[in-house]
């Protein structure tokens, strides 16, 4: 993947249905952003910015259309027919063919989904906080597709190797817990950390729980962490002031 602008997600979806993500390469930013970023609320300059979404347009389809997101590690989620200006939210849904859905991250978790027909597709931001608050009961409740019926793909997040929250979070998705089962499960997405009041955080563990607690069982990916692959990907947690990658879907028109 070293020197690739982009990678396309690997899941068995209907072959009009497109998931990739960019990586920090290829761009025009100079540091800490150097180089590909694509979000302007970090502090790169507007114009290396822009010049790098004209350079990601260059890489899909000449008809996509990129909707964009200010994301507020909330759960709110738009379905959308048509893209325009950014929109305060933090999930989008679509059936509509060449209308790409595009969440920046640089650790938290990009969620992908597709129904297996490929007539539905959907992007939720997936911080420990949109997850704790319902982002993935969101989407699944915004999208038409039953969820028995959804593929979904987890791209390049923080990996539990380094993603340190206080005990206190770990205590809050315990206490949301309603069985002594289920807080068994999902206690062991936590592990101790070397540092006093600290424990690790699979969000890649939890993000499965919660799709398949909620009927999604066709779930792929999850095999990066953006921390440990500097080369690769940007990271808030690891470089502090940095720029963010794109992960996006669409779908093409049906033949």
């Amino acid at each position: 993947m070293t020197g690739k602008q982009i990678f396309s997600a690997d899941w068995p979806v209907p072959r009009n249905i497109h998931a990739s993500v960019t990586t920090k390469v290829g761009g025009i930013s100079e540091p800490p952003y150097k180089s590909f970023n694509l979000a302007n609320h970090v502090g790169d300059t507007p114009l290396a910015v822009a010049r790098n979404k004209e350079i990601l347009q260059g890489l899909l389809p000449s008809q996509i259309s990129c909707q964009w997101l200010d994301q507020e590690h909330g759960t709110k989620v738009v379905t959308i027919e048509s893209a325009g200006s950014s929109i305060k939210a933090d999930g989008l849904v679509t059936q509509e063919p060449n209308l790409a859905c595009c969440i920046l991250t640089a650790d938290c978790l990009p969620i992908l989904f597709s129904n297996q027909s490929g007539t539905e597709v959907a992007a939720a931001h997936g911080g420990w906080r949109g997850l704790y608050a319902g982002i993935v009961e969101n989407i699944l409740h915004e999208m038409q597709s039953r969820p028995e019926e959804i593929v979904a793909w987890l791209g390049p997040a923080i990996g539990p190797c380094h993603y340190q929250v206080g005990i206190e979070i770990r205590e809050a998705f315990l206490d949301k817990c309603v069985t002594d089962e289920e807080r068994v499960v999902v206690g062991q997405c936590f592990t101790e950390s070397d540092f006093e009041k600290k424990v690790q955080f699979n969000l890649y563990a939890y993000t499965k729980l919660r799709l398949t607690s909620l009927g999604v069982a066709d779930i792929h990916g999850g095999h990066y962490c953006t921390y440990c692959a500097g080369d690769n990907f940007y990271s808030y947690r690891r470089d502090g002031k940095t720029g963010r990658m794109a992960s996006i879907i669409f779908m093409a028109e049906m033949d």
